[in-house]
């Protein structure tokens, strides 16, 4: 008996749950209590009452709902709409939102639809909110404490926005100093400290230049004495125009029309809006946005006081070698190229210096020069670097202007071949702290540490000039291509030269490509994109130990893990991107893994070179 009861009891259960979820009907969603719901009249097509139907639940959801949000001082009725259009990508995305057929005579083509939402699949996704949140504001506080300052304005102003498209965002609460405090109050008070540290100001050494349309300025950006890399600001001209641009490698370049200003006027854009990604991009698009205190995010830079450091543009001679700088014979030659390659650029006649370059350098230089309006950043210094038959010029500022009207500055490197005294190749230079993180570390050989550098440099300059074949060639053809926090267990033969990764077996959300895959999509993502703009902060290696003398050359085998922040027409995003990078030959780098995640995973965790046999 009692085993027929628990079979009744299974049957019944699977019966109801079955009913739950497959055979609902429509008085079954509005009398359980379980879920909003909103129902059409009848109409004359099924896309009107789908449409009615998602319009009135959205209704029921506003009206039913308890809201406890952020004051801004926008009209209660009109916000609520606001924060549930701003989930509305995720809920139909994600399919929470279903939809039943009421009536369906397509004979007298009368239609009703009911549209309905579980009231626990919102409450989950309003709880994913409030984790995001509290994530973007940890992350801030670790950028903070690192006095990277834009990175964590970006985030603690997110945090904010969060806080805002959330319909319990007055309860949200944050950890400071060990204290749970109100999230939103914190955070608006604490950007304007935040908005306190950017320094904007000019050097007499390098100030800009005269031209015939007006003055170009150089503005240097520092936060406790670092260089900013990754701020949009806007500034008044000088007229009637406010003019939008980028702080890039601590610098940007500011067109004005009137050359007798007293003072740039500039403001910080701290909403980040054109990086934002994912659910981010929601709820910019439909949350008004926070303005801060005013003024906090104005900034007055004298230049009256510097114009007499000015130059005309006909008057600013080609660079010399940087003070400090030991000039050696052969470098002699080399900077009587370069000049001639900076007079060149700066009269946009690249033609009269191609004699300098080889085939596939001046093709770099064509796609370069095609991929924007570019210019040529105040007065330059060159250092050269002799490394293993190559001489390394650093570097020509130039300053890079789209369509869209984004524009940054960027250090452009110069890379000679000893043998035919031309230029080989060109990149984009590493950011400072990247550089740096490589050249401190003085146990590995100069020859190997310089490898590292040109390798990164070429990565991310080979997506600016969308050099597909050149990405190509670097991936091993059995390359594991991994977006996720952790990669599964790879097989032997999947590898190049029979390695052995004996990774960690967890597994979160793991996606992999293969290099087929991978670059089919990059293929579409170069023709949408105008510009693709890849910076690397934020490093961290490892480097292959050996195991016997006699394997000495595996040591040329590196993991590398850094903050990539990818920026291009349409989208943005940032990200830890690791790469397991074969340097064994110098002249040919080989990519055996790429793995991309947004959070930071230790390389331990993700993979370790201590893994490879």
């Amino acid at each position: 008996m009692k085993r027929l009861l628990s079979v009744v009891f299974i049957f019944l259960s699977l019966n109801v749950l079955g009913q739950s979820i497959e055979n609902l009907k429509p008085e079954d969603i509005k009398n359980s209590g379980k879920y909003f719901y909103g129902q059409s009249a009848i109409c004359d097509t099924y896309e009107e009452a789908e449409k009615k139907a998602r319009k009135a639940m959205f209704k029921n959801l506003a009206a039913t709902s308890a809201f406890d949000m952020i004051d801004t001082g926008v009209d209660r009725d009109e916000q609520i709409e606001k924060i549930i259009e701003s989930f509305k990508t995720k809920l139909e995305n994600n399919k929470y939102i279903k939809v039943m057929n009421v009536v369906n005579d397509t004979k007298n083509d009368e239609y009703s639809c009911l549209v309905y939402l579980n009231k626990d699949d919102m409450k989950s996704l309003c709880d994913e909110r409030a984790d995001e949140m509290r994530r973007r504001f940890e992350i801030a506080q670790r950028k903070e404490s690192e006095d990277i300052m834009d990175d964590a304005l970006r985030e603690y102003y997110w945090a904010m926005m969060i806080c805002v498209a959330h319909p319990q965002g007055n309860k949200l609460k944050v950890d400071v100093n060990g204290e749970n405090i109100h999230a939103y109050t914190y955070l608006y008070e604490h950007l304007a400290e935040v908005l306190e540290t950017f320094d904007f100001f000019i050097s007499k050494g390098n100030p800009g230049e005269i031209h015939e349309d007006g003055i170009s300025v150089i503005l240097n950006v520092r936060a406790f004495d670092k260089d900013v890399s990754n701020l949009r600001i806007k500034y008044h001209d000088g007229y009637d125009s406010r003019i939008s641009t980028t702080v890039k490698n601590g610098k940007v370049q500011l067109e004005l029309a009137n050359a007798e200003m007293d003072v740039i006027d500039i403001q910080i854009e701290y909403d980040f809006a054109q990086d934002a990604v994912n659910d981010m991009i929601a709820i910019m698009d439909n949350i008004d946005k926070v303005v801060l205190k005013r003024n906090v995010a104005r900034k007055e830079v004298k230049l009256k006081p510097y114009l007499q450091y000015f130059k005309n543009f006909d008057e600013i001679q080609p660079g010399e070698v940087a003070l400090g700088t030991s000039l050696k014979e052969n470098d002699k030659y080399y900077l009587d190229v370069m000049q001639n390659v900076e007079t060149a650029f700066r009269a946009k006649n690249y033609e009269t210096v191609r004699q300098y370059f080889t085939k596939e350098a001046y093709a770099m230089l064509d796609t370069l020069v095609r991929s924007a309006k570019i210019s040529v950043v105040g007065t330059q210094e060159y250092k050269f670097l002799e490394l293993d038959n190559r001489t390394i010029c650093y570097d020509i500022d130039m300053q890079f202007e789209f369509k869209n009207h984004a524009s940054f500055i960027r250090e452009v490197v110069f890379r000679f071949d000893n043998n035919s005294k031309l230029i080989s190749s060109l990149a984009f230079r590493l950011t400072s702290i990247a550089e740096e993180d490589i050249v401190s570390r003085t146990k590995w050989p100069a020859e190997c540490r310089y490898a590292l550098i040109s390798f990164l440099e070429d990565y991310q300059t080979a997506y600016a000039l969308k050099r597909y074949d050149y990405l190509e060639s670097i991936f091993s053809d059995d390359a594991l291509i991994i977006v996720g926090h952790v990669v599964e267990k790879a097989k032997p033969e999947q590898l190049m030269d029979r390695k052995v990764f004996n990774m960690p077996m967890k597994q979160v959300n793991l996606m992999r490509e293969n290099k087929d895959q991978y670059f089919e999509r990059l293929s579409r993502v170069f023709k949408k994109q105008e510009y693709i703009d890849i910076k690397f902060t934020e490093t961290e290696f490892t480097k292959q130990k050996s195991s016997s003398e006699e394997d000495k050359k595996g040591e040329d085998i590196f993991g590398v893990q850094l903050l990539q922040k990818y920026n291009s027409t349409s989208y943005g995003d940032e990200g830890y991107l690791f790469l397991m990078v074969d340097l064994r030959d110098k002249s040919r780098p080989v990519i055996h893994v790429r793995a991309w995640q947004s959070e930071k995973t230790e390389l331990k965790d993700l993979v370790g070179l201590k893994d490879v046999n």
